[in-house]
Order: C-alpha cells, then sequence, then structure tokens
C-alpha cells in the first residue's frame, strides 16, 4: 500500500501481464496442440490440470445434470440466483437493437439487418472459486441478442464443479456446458474438436493464460474484451467513510492476487484514515489474494483540486469507479473514461458484480480508453443492403469514377462507367 502523487501514477501505472513471455510460449504450445490433435489433446490439458481420472464423456454436461444442480440448491440460493437473472435481464432487455431502412435525397435505399452471431463460446472461471454471476452475466445478453447456440466452457477443481455455476447455467439457458477451463478451452472454441463445437466468438474472463489465449487467437476467432485482472478506483472526500472506502478496496482486492485498487482524494487526513481502516480491515479476511494484491497494487493518490482527480481518474480508466459523493450532471462531462462508475457511498460495486443489473464484464488496463462494458450489442452484428438506381448513378457515378481513377483503380472506375453508359 503506498501514498502516491500524480506524477508517480503517470510514471509508474504499468500493465498487468509481468510474465507476458513466459505465459505466451505456454499458451502459444497449448494452442498448437490444440490445433493439431483437437480432442486428445483437450483430454490431456484437462487429466493435467482439473481432473486426473476424466475421459472425454465427462467434458460434457448433460441437460438433466444442469437441472439436477438447480434443483438441488437451497431455497435461498435459489432466491438470490433468480434476482440476479432478473434485474440482469431487466437492464440488458433495454438494449435490443432494431433493424430499420431509409433513402436519401438521390432515392438511394439502405437496409440496416441485425442478425445474433450464430455460435458463441463462454468461458466462466472456475479453478480457484465459482463464479455464477459470470454465467449470468455473459449468457443473459447473448440470449436477449437470440444467440443460437450459446456454449459454456467452466474449468473444475480436482475434478469438482460448481453447483451454483451449473445452476446458473440451467437457469439462463445455457444450450451447452463443458467441464474444461484455461487456454485450451479458447483454443477448442477456435478450431472446433470432435466435442467442442467451433465458435464465431468467445466471452468472458479469465486468469492471465485465458486472457493470453484470446489476444492469440483473436481473428481466428472473435473475442470480446482483452481482459486482465481486476481494478477499482474510489474517489474519496473528507465527509467519507473510512471504513467503507476500505471495504470497498479490499472487497476488490479479493478477486485476485493482482487486482490494482485506487483511492484518489485532495484531503490527506482522509487517505490516511482509509490507510488505517484497510489494514486492520486486512487481518480479519482469509483469502491471501486480498494480503498480496493490497500490499503490491494498492496505491492511495493526492490531487491538488478537483481537476486533477479527473485527470488522473481518466488516465487510468478504470474498470470500476466509484464516486463517494452525489451524482451532479458534471460528472457526465467530466469522467470519459471508465468500465462502469458507481455513484454515492450506497453503490458499492459489489453490487454491480451481482444484482443491480448492469454487466460486470468490463474494460480493464487502460482499455477503457476504447471500449465499452459487455452488452447485447456484443453479440449482435449488423449487415447493411444497399440499392442505387438511376437517379443515384446521375447524381454520384462521374465523382466515383473520378475518385477511382485518382486512386489508379481502373476496373473500379470502369465498372461504374459501363453503368453510366446504360442508363
Amino acid at each position: 500500500m503506498k501514498t502516491v502523487s500524480k506524477s508517480w501514477i503517470y510514471k509508474n501505472l504499468k500493465s498487468f501481464n509481468n510474465n507476458k513471455s513466459r505465459v505466451g510460449s505456454i499458451v502459444k504450445s497449448i494452442i498448437k496442440d490444440i490445433e493439431r490433435n483437437g480432442d486428445k489433446a483437450l483430454l490431456k490439458y484437462v487429466k493435467k490440470f482439473e481432473n486426473s481420472k476424466a475421459q472425454i464423456k465427462d467434458i460434457v454436461f448433460s441437460k438433466k445434470q444442469l437441472a439436477n444442480a438447480y434443483q438441488s440448491l437451497s431455497l435461498k440460493d435459489k432466491r438470490a440466483l433468480k434476482l440476479a437473472h432478473q434485474r440482469i435481464y431487466f437492464y440488458h432487455l433495454k438494449q435490443i437493437r432494431k433493424s430499420y431502412s431509409f433513402r436519401d435525397q438521390e432515392d438511394s435505399k439502405f437496409h440496416i439487418q441485425w442478425n445474433p452471431i450464430e455460435n458463441v463460446g463462454l468461458y466462466v472461471p472456475g479453478g480457484m472459486a465459482s463464479y455464477p454471476s459470470t454465467v449470468l452475466m455473459t449468457s443473459i445478453p447473448a440470449k436477449i441478442a437470440k444467440v443460437p447456440n450459446v456454449m459454456m466452457c467452466v474449468p473444475s477443481q480436482n475434478g469438482k464443479t460448481s453447483t451454483l455455476t451449473l445452476a446458473a447455467a440451467h437457469l439462463s439457458g445455457v444450450d451447452k456446458v463443458f467441464n474444461v477451463g484455461g487456454a485450451q478451452a479458447i483454443a477448442a472454441y477456435a478450431f472446433g474438436t470432435k466435442t467442442i463445437q467451433k465458435a464465431d466468438k468467445v466471452f468472458g474472463p479469465g486468469n492471465q493464460f485465458v486472457a493470453e489465449a484470446k489476444k492469440q487467437l483473436f481473428g481466428t476467432i472473435g473475442i470480446d474484451l482483452p481482459a486482465g485482472p481486476s481494478e477499482v478506483l474510489v474517489i474519496a472526500n473528507n465527509k467519507s467513510n473510512p471504513s467503507w472506502v476500505a471495504l470497498d478496496i479490499l472487497a476488490q482486492a479479493e478477486h485476485d492476487i493482482n487486482a490494482k485498487t485506487y483511492v484518489v482524494s485532495r484531503s490527506r487526513d482522509i487517505l490516511q484514515k482509509i490507510k488505517n481502516e484497510i489494514a486492520v480491515k486486512l487481518k480479519n479476511l482469509p483469502l491471501q489474494n486480498v494480503k498480496h494484491s493490497i500490499g503490491n497494487n494498492c496505491f492511495l493518490i493526492h490531487a491538488k483540486n478537483e481537476k486533477e482527480i479527473y485527470e488522473i481518474s481518466n488516465f487510468i480508466a478504470p474498470e470500476h469507479l466509484h464516486i463517494h459523493s452525489k451524482f451532479n450532471k458534471s460528472l457526465l462531462k467530466n469522467i470519459i473514461h471508465a468500465g462502469s462508475v458507481f455513484v454515492g457511498e450506497k453503490a458499492p460495486v459489489a453490487l454491480g458484480d451481482y444484482t443491480i443489473g448492469t454487466n460486470h464484464v468490463l474494460p480493464t488496463d487502460q482499455t477503457a480508453r476504447f471500449s465499452s462494458g459487455l452488452s447485447v450489442d456484443d453479440f449482435v452484428k449488423k449487415t447493411v443492403f444497399i440499392e442505387a438506381g438511376n437517379k443515384t448513378l446521375k447524381k454520384i457515378a462521374q465523382p466515383t469514377i473520378d475518385l477511382a481513377r485518382q486512386e489508379g483503380l481502373e476496373a473500379h472506375a470502369l465498372s461504374v462507367e459501363i453503368r453510366k453508359i446504360k442508363t
């Protein structure tokens, strides 16, 4: 945990991947193996990393297994999953794209058609913990987009797969669930095997090996985001509750040993109080992730004024931004780079992880400067149909011919010119 300045952050903010070369080479070899050997290689890695007794048939969960997982839940867990599903569904339902048509003044006609991606592969982490919330966050927008085939890969730990995760897959209607994780799961989606169908695009967070596989395979398969370790930046003021801020920071640090956490404030006094509270509460948390993350990647940043607070926040472009003050319209103008923004002390980031309704698959490692969180938009694509007639050609044929010849593309020019002559 360090108290630093704006200049220090600008100079020292580092990429999440400190083992790029080592991880990259391991992932590259796994990808090649899956591409060449399919199920044989897939089973090899499942036995090595997840379940030494696994057979290829064990990789596929049946619909009955998913249904049984849901039925085995306690009433309390069922209610929690249903509430989360309901709220996530409601929020994402507002994002549906509608096809439309229009014509311009020269009678050119345009038809914009939105279609779902046909085959998507979801990745849900599961080696160290259970993440049924990620199942809901990825599958619900896919189903709203009407994706015909929604597949999911989830790793097991010592041959055991989270019942909650399987139950969430049942509740949200995932079509096929495979018990496999890591870079090998992403490679299987990219190339297809006898057991796992080739996907058109893959979605969901994972460890550094999963993230690296997505990066290496982009182009062979579409990807959602180049996701890295989780991040939160809290903007605190002298009225902020230090205990609440401390828990907001520690909650994010729980995710990953490499999770990055920041507190920015104009008040040195509140920064010190928050630092003290973090140290006290840290002693009572069981996960070692938290201690490692706080020790190496927690930064308390003193800003000179409000303008500098926004500059620091936009530079970091955090996955989660939590502003400990009431909403005002100036925030819409001043905050331009962030995955999701939580406003007010009563809106902790944990609500966004589970039940507020917004998506928790968000851009990290400064990628919020050019990308957004997961939405229904990511599961659809648009195709444009163009009609042109005599009126259109009369208006734009000659400029098209002129521009084509300026670029030295004579066949382009002639393909328009021949139609102009015949018109």
